[in-house]
């Protein structure tokens, strides 16, 4: 309690003075006041409408998320998914046993048993080609992709007696039609198995060292992904030559995905290859395609950037009509941020009406035409209108381009605020600021 008390006392004597400060400040320099209570009431106007921006640029961004997944699942439901081919199984069955529980012991006990055991492939080559055919829903766009794939699969005994082998190639997973399949043993059309929906299925017997060749081919239509899954086999992989060759300009791997042993290419299409021997691997080969367009994430991040935009362009006026003797209302700030703020308020509204760079460039151009038009009717001179377009220009134009490229959007920033300053410190080097403040 006293500590309470002491620290509750500390805080009144502490407020008591500075309201005796205040009142006797007022009292010699009511003028200094009257400056502090100005700039302090236009710095609220910029924290206000900063708050409100990145509010904006929060909705965006959910609102964005929301439709894109749900778009996103009906283009894979109607054209394909992420599309995933697993590698081929090549089985032989071993005696030992198998597990299970006595229900009336609770016991667990082992019963003799026939087990599939990986044998595994000897060699593969597997060729995938992957074009781009962009969906759209609305003013959304999905990396939609036809395919091609083309596996040739050697299967060999390694065992040193004779073994009855079982092949199974499964189709791919996530993929939409699946058309043009062909299946060729040793060369020839196979025919063994006379249904291939549930995959493709070899049976037969092989000696020590004696091989047999698979070829599967099909075409394929999916979005977003593209997996040649490895990592779920329990096998060494013998010989491992996987290329992928895409026209897509922007791939990724993904998290926990096999790098590739070369990547190259030229301005039309970009090669993919992984080669390996005596390999085993919990790792996918997979690519992961994204496509220019969709700049919801971009503009939200646009948005959360609002702040340093207000107050940059609010100082970048406020600074260079101290320094030219330009006196303005706290009021002919409220409109002047105000107009500002309108474009990111407009914008967030066009840009589910209209393409984004068509919605940010209408959005901009109305902002600042408004901003301008304004400084216009203030009558103070056409100083005042140059530096107000000038600012709008690098503090909204400038800004916003910066975020079309995201690779460079700090260093674009950095390079309009550096002219900034650099236009303001020649400005004002001259000036008296004494007799400013």
């Amino acid at each position: 309690m006293t500590a309470g008390a002491l620290i509750f006392l500390g805080f009144a004597l502490i407020a008591a003075s500075f309201i005796l400060v205040s009142v006797r400040i007022l009292q010699v320099r009511p003028d200094f006041v009257k400056k502090v209570l100005k700039y302090a009431l236009i710095f609220i106007f910029a924290i206000v409408f900063s708050i409100i921006a990145a509010t904006i640029g929060f909705r965006i961004d959910d609102r964005h998320s929301r439709s894109y997944s749900a778009n996103l699942k009906s283009v894979q439901e109607i054209w394909g998914g992420n599309i995933t081919q697993h590698l081929p199984e090549l089985n032989y069955k071993v005696r030992g046993f198998t597990e299970y529980e006595n229900r009336k012991t609770g016991e667990i006990e082992k019963v003799p048993a026939d087990i599939d055991r990986n044998m595994g492939i000897a060699d593969q080559k597997v060729s995938v080609k992957i074009k781009s055919n962009i969906r759209q829903k609305g003013l959304l766009k999905y990396p939609g992709y036809s395919l091609s794939f083309n596996g040739r699969y050697i299967i060999k005994n390694l065992n040193k007696i004779n073994e009855t082998l079982t092949f199974k190639f499964r189709l791919p997973e996530g993929a939409g039609n699946i058309t043009d399949l062909k299946v060729l043993f040793e060369g020839k059309e196979y025919t063994a198995d006379p249904d291939f929906s549930d995959g493709i299925q070899w049976k037969g017997s092989l000696r020590n060292g004696e091989t047999g060749t698979f070829e599967v081919s099909y075409n394929a239509q999916g979005t977003g992904v593209f997996d040649y899954a490895m990592g779920n086999q329990k096998a060494e992989i013998k010989n491992l030559e996987v290329e992928i060759i895409t026209d897509f300009t922007e791939c990724d791997i993904p998290n926990g995905a096999m790098i590739p042993t070369t990547q190259g290419g030229d301005n039309e299409m970009t090669k993919y290859t992984w080669k390996a021997s005596n390999l085993v691997t919990g790792q996918n080969i997979s690519l992961k395609f994204t496509i220019p367009g969709n700049y919801g994430e971009l503009v939200s991040r646009l948005f959360y950037y609002a702040p340093i935009a207000i107050f940059l362009f609010t100082g970048f006026i406020l600074i260079f009509c101290t320094a030219g003797g330009i006196a303005l209302h706290p009021m002919h700030y409220l409109f002047m941020i105000t107009g500002y703020f309108i474009f990111y308020l407009l914008g967030s509204y066009m840009v589910s009406y209209i393409p984004i760079i068509a919605a940010v460039a209408v959005s901009l151009s109305i902002s600042t035409g408004i901003v301008v038009y304004y400084a216009h009717l203030i009558k103070k001179g056409g100083e005042l209108v140059r530096i107000t377009l000038y600012s709008s220009i690098l503090f909204q134009w400038v800004f916003s381009v910066a975020f079309f490229i995201p690779e460079h959007t700090g260093f674009i920033i950095t390079i309009a605020s550096i002219v900034a300053f650099v236009f303001l410190m020649k400005r004002t080097a001259a000036i008296d600021w004494e007799n400013k403040w």
